[in-house]
C-alpha cells in the first residue's frame, strides 16, 4: 500500500468520528457517560425487598399438589376457594376459583408456593414445541424458572425421575466466580418440570465448606427465580426504579455442560447475575431475537413473583414517579390467613411482580 493510499484512509477515518458520536463533533471539555457498575450487598436492597411467593397455574391442582408434597416434600399449608375478587391483577378472575398454598414451614429460607386453578382451555404462558421437553427457544424473554436447592444430586435426581417428573437432563456439574460479590459457585443443577408446566432450576452446593444441612426434607422451597432477556439494561432500570435493587455480581457462561441443562444449544453464549440480596438473577442470552409471552393468571405455567417490601407506600411512590402504573390492585392470601395489602406491575420482559407489605 502506498504513502497516498494510507493517507486517504486516515483521511477517511477522521471523517468517521462525528459520525460514531451522533453527528457532533468532539467537545473540547469532558462529556459524562453514565454506567451500571456492580455495588456492594450492602445498600443494594433499601426497601428489603424478599420473594414471598410464586405464583404458578395448573389444570390440575391435585396433581400439582401431589407433585409439591410427595416428590419434593414441601407441606399443603391450605387448599380452598377464593371466597371473594382479591387481585385485579391481568387474568385473576373472580371469587370461586381454587387456590393452594405450599410451603415448609421449618424450612430456613424458600417463599410460599401458591398454586391457581385454570380453565381446562388455558394456554401455556409460554409454549414449548409440542410439550416437549427440551424447551424451544429458552432465551425467549420473559420469567424463566424459579431456583431452590437440594441436600444431594444423585437423590433428588433418584426422587423426581422416579416419579415421572418431566426434565430437560440429568444434573450437569458447572464453576462460576461471580464478579461483584466474590463468591465461587461449585454446584450440580438440573431444571424439572411442575404439573403446571412451570420450571424449575434444582442447584446442589458441591464446594467442601458448604454448611451443614438443616433442611427438614431433601429440597428447600423455591427462594429464588430467573428473568431471561436480550438486553439486561431495560430489566436492571426495571427493578432498580421499583424497588432500588442494585446489581451485586455478574458472571458470563459458555459452558456447553450449563446450556444443556437448561435446553439451549451447546455453543450459546449468555451473562447472568443478581439484583440486591434477592436472589433474583437476570440471563442476557447473546440472541438476535426473541418472542416475549407476557405472564398472565389465566394461563398455564410460572405466572408472577410475590415481593414482599418494608414500606409498600413508599414503592408505590417510587414507582408513580418512574411512570410504572400498576396493572392491578389488592393481593392474593399468603399462608396464616393473611390477606396483604398490595398492587401489581408488569416488568420489562412481561413478568407480573405483585408487591406486598411486609
Amino acid at each position: 500500500m502506498s504513502k497516498f493510499e494510507r493517507r486517504n484512509i486516515l483521511k477517511a477515518g477522521a471523517g468517521l468520528a462525528p459520525a460514531l458520536l451522533g453527528g457532533q463533533a468532539l467537545a473540547a471539555e469532558p462529556i459524562r457517560h453514565m454506567g451500571w457498575p456492580l455495588v456492594p450487598m450492602e445498600g443494594s436492597n433499601p426497601l428489603e425487598v424478599k420473594v414471598a411467593a410464586f405464583t404458578t397455574v395448573s389444570k390440575d391442582v391435585d396433581a400439582s399438589i401431589k407433585f409439591y408434597t410427595q416428590v419434593m416434600g414441601f407441606e399443603l399449608l391450605s387448599d380452598s376457594k377464593l371466597s371473594e375478587t382479591m387481585s385485579t391483577a391481568p387474568g385473576a378472575g373472580k371469587a370461586g376459583r381454587r387456590c393452594a398454598l405450599i410451603g415448609s414451614p421449618k424450612s430456613t429460607r424458600g417463599a410460599t408456593i401458591r398454586i391457581l386453578e385454570a380453565a381446562p382451555d388455558a394456554e401455556e404462558i409460554r409454549p414449548r414445541a409440542g410439550g416437549k421437553v427440551p424447551p424451544a427457544n429458552c432465551w425467549d424473554p420473559g420469567l424463566l424458572v424459579m431456583e431452590g436447592g437440594a441436600r444431594d444430586a444423585a437423590e433428588s435426581y433418584h426422587a423426581l425421575a422416579s416419579a415421572g417428573t418431566p426434565m430437560i437432563s440429568p444434573p450437569r456439574y458447572y464453576f462460576f466466580r461471580a464478579e461483584g460479590d466474590r463468591r465461587d459457585l461449585d454446584v450440580m443443577s438440573y431444571a424439572p418440570f411442575g404439573p403446571g408446566g412451570e420450571q424449575l432450576f434444582i442447584t446442589i452446593n458441591l464446594r467442601n465448606d458448604r454448611p451443614e444441612w438443616k433442611e427438614p426434607s431433601l429440597h428447600t422451597p423455591a427462594g429464588g427465580c430467573s428473568l431471561v432477556s436480550l438486553d439486561q439494561r431495560p430489566v436492571e432500570e426495571f427493578y432498580l426504579k421499583a424497588f432500588g435493587l442494585k446489581r451485586t455480581s455478574q458472571m458470563d457462561c459458555h459452558q456447553r455442560n450449563c446450556n444443556e441443562l437448561i435446553g439451549a444449544p451447546r455453543e450459546t453464549y449468555f451473562l447472568w447475575g443478581t439484583l440486591g440480596n434477592v436472589s433474583m438473577e437476570i440471563w442476557e442470552f447473546k440472541m438476535p431475537e426473541g418472542r416475549l409471552y407476557p405472564c398472565a393468571l389465566d394461563k398455564t405455567g410460572l405466572a408472577m413473583i410475590t415481593m414482599q417490601v418494608k414500606d409498600l407506600d413508599k414503592c408505590r411512590a417510587m414507582c408513580k414517579a418512574a411512570g410504572i402504573k400498576p396493572v392491578g390492585e389488592g393481593a392474593f392470601p399468603m399462608p396464616g390467613g393473611i390477606r396483604p395489602k398490595g398492587f401489581t406491575i408488569q416488568g420489562a420482559v412481561g413478568e407480573l411482580v405483585e408487591v406486598i407489605q411486609a
